[in-house]
């Protein structure tokens, strides 16, 4: 008689253990709370189709040395190519050096830029700032770089802080001097006015 009771226990426990473990584990997936994937994924929001449209280019840098031999560097942060011709890159967050031969370096920086390489130009605007090492920081919205050689113009409004005082100009222009001979020649023109201050000097 008590092994056929305990075989009939054993019997419902081999039925009732699996469905108890069911059991528990529907309530675990009744109570759990619901995910939703497109909400918790951990991606930036950002739209796929603008991105395959655009192809843009991470922190493109364009090195040269020009006829003079200055040597000439441009980094943009990011950069595409420009829709309106297959010979042209436009690019923002723009830093560029320019070390010229006679130990003059100029830094400058801008907020967009246009290379073009029909034309060997490159064309910053967005507000340009140049330093040169020899004290000069000048201000201006838009400056066109020759790549070919030492050629830097601005046809906006410009201000310099200058060694010698404050200017102000309707343009300005950086070039090589005569062939051969290792200067460069900086000229402001339009209205130009100069406020000197001799402790610039000191």
């Amino acid at each position: 008689m008590a092994d056929n009771t305990y075989s009939r226990v054993i019997g419902w426990l081999k039925i009732l253990l699996p469905l108890l473990a069911l059991g528990i584990l529907s309530t675990l997936f009744l109570v759990a709370r619901t995910v939703d994937p497109a909400q918790d994924l951990p991606f930036a929001d950002v739209d796929i189709d603008e991105l395959a449209e655009e192809q843009r280019i991470g922190r493109p840098e364009y090195s040269a040395v020009t006829s003079d031999g200055a040597a000439i560097s441009l980094l943009a942060e990011r950069a595409s190519p420009d829709p309106d011709s297959a010979d042209a890159l436009s690019g923002d967050a723009i830093s560029a050096d320019i070390d010229l031969p006679n130990g003059t370096t100029v830094n400058v920086m801008a907020g967009r830029m246009k290379v073009d390489r029909t034309d060997d130009l490159a064309q910053l605007s967005g507000g340009v700032l140049l330093t040169t090492s020899d004290g000069y920081v000048i201000d201006t919205e838009q400056v066109d770089i020759a790549l070919g050689r030492t050629d830097i113009r601005s046809h906006s409004r410009t201000t310099v802080e200058a060694p010698i005082g404050r200017l102000t100009a309707g343009q300005f222009s950086l070039t090589s001097g005569n062939e051969g001979d290792g200067a460069y020649v900086l000229v402001f023109k339009g209205r130009v006015k100069l406020i000197y201050d001799p402790r610039e000097e000191d």
